[in-house]
C-alpha cells in the first residue's frame, strides 16, 4: 500500500474535524478572541494541507515534517485555548444550542490533529535517515561502556 494513502486518511479525519468545528461554532455562535480563529485556520489547517500536498508530490523531506509540526501545533493550541484557558471560546463557556456539538467537534479536532501528527512523524521516520538516526539515538542510545 502506498504510504501516502495512510497519511491521507489521517489528514481527511483531521479535515472532517475542522468541518465539524466550523458548523458547530456557527450553530453555537461561538465568540473567538483575537487570533484564535486565524491561528486554527492558518497553522491548524493550511499547514497540514500544504504538508499533504508536498507528501503527494513525493517531497517527503519537507512534507512530513510540515504535516507533523503544523498538526501538533494546532493540537496544542486547541487543547490549551479551547479546553484549559478561560475565554469565550472555551468548550465550558459555550452554552445553549450547539454547545454539545461544539464540544464534540473540538474533541474531533484534537483527536484528528493527534492522528495527523502521528502519521506525519511516522512518515518522517520512514523517509528520513537523519531523523531516524536521531530518534534511534535517543530511544536506543549506544552503550558508552564499550
Amino acid at each position: 500500500m502506498d504510504q501516502r494513502l495512510i497519511v491521507t486518511v489521517a489528514y481527511i479525519f483531521h479535515a472532517v474535524g475542522g468541518a465539524m468545528l466550523a458548523i458547530a461554532a456557527t450553530v453555537a455562535s461561538v465568540e473567538f478572541t483575537d487570533g484564535q480563529l486565524e491561528f486554527m485556520i492558518l497553522v491548524g489547517y493550511l499547514g497540514p494541507t500544504a504538508g499533504i500536498g508536498l507528501v503527494w508530490a513525493k517531497n517527503y523531506a519537507y512534507g512530513a515534517p510540515l504535516l507533523f509540526g503544523s498538526a501538533a501545533s494546532g493540537c496544542w493550541f486547541a487543547v490549551y485555548f479551547f479546553f484549559v484557558n478561560e475565554n469565550p471560546a472555551n468548550v465550558a463557556a459555550v452554552t445553549g444550542d450547539g454547545a454539545g456539538a461544539y464540544q464534540s467537534a473540538m474533541i474531533a479536532v484534537v483527536v484528528g490533529s493527534l492522528v495527523t501528527a502521528g502519521a506525519g512523524v511516522w512518515l518522517w521516520y520512514r523517509e528520513s535517515a537523519a531523523f531516524r538516526d536521531a530518534v534511534d539515538g535517543v530511544v536506543r542510545p549506544s552503550d558508552s561502556s564499550e
